[in-house]
């Protein structure tokens, strides 16, 4: 079975303080409220004979490394012989220190990080996903992608130096006008999942 995984972004915060500072002085914008989808719905609608798999991870607003690992860690039963797996932002984080901290026992077909941070804290704290030392991801898989965007206005284009230094054999994708990869369709992301 064809499995795609995907983990999605959130917030982390290194204290409650500042997680409740944040959310004291966030500022609501209404068009962030009106109903729109990303790219995930839609790259399920391309993928016929693939599962997409989409976890909710724990507490997305103040996420917290040791609360996703746990949660991760009841999902790896279910990963199939052929499963790649997507990290969006945090969710790119997560993967790059989880599987450099924890490889897996069994090589993944493909590994795929999309504008994750490292460990640069100028745009969002990174609480505790900040990122020291990665290069053992290429123990869960020697097929790795970098997706970053010049124009990225949450994660700092300038992190992807950092992935690239560690990983030098991943394939690097680097984009303009996508900013943090929010567009409701994802062509490029999609024809690298479908690569063999």
């Amino acid at each position: 079975m064809k499995q795609v995984w995907i983990f999605h972004g959130g917030n982390s915060f290194y204290s409650y303080e500042r997680y409740m500072d944040a959310l004291k002085n966030s500022v609501i914008q209404y068009e962030r409220l009106l109903y729109s989808t990303d790219w995930k719905p839609w790259l399920a609608q391309q993928l016929a004979g693939y599962d997409v798999l989409t976890p909710s991870m724990p507490n997305k607003q103040n996420a917290n490394f040791d609360e996703w690992s746990i949660y991760f860690e009841k999902l790896m039963p279910f990963f199939s012989d052929n499963v790649q797996l997507v990290g969006h932002s945090l969710g790119a984080m997560f993967l790059a220190k989880y599987l450099s901290q924890n490889p897996l026992n069994k090589k993944v077909r493909r590994i795929i990080l999309v504008a994750g941070g490292y460990d640069d804290s100028t745009r969002e704290d990174l609480g505790s996903f900040g990122l020291n030392s990665i290069g053992k991801l290429t123990d869960s898989s020697d097929d790795i992608h970098l997706l970053h965007s010049k124009d990225d206005l949450v994660v700092p284009f300038s992190e992807l130096a950092k992935y690239q230094k560690e990983l030098p054999g991943a394939a690097v994708h680097i984009f303009n006008g996508k900013s943090h990869f929010f567009d409701p369709e994802f062509p490029e992301l999609l024809e690298i999942l479908k690569q063999k």
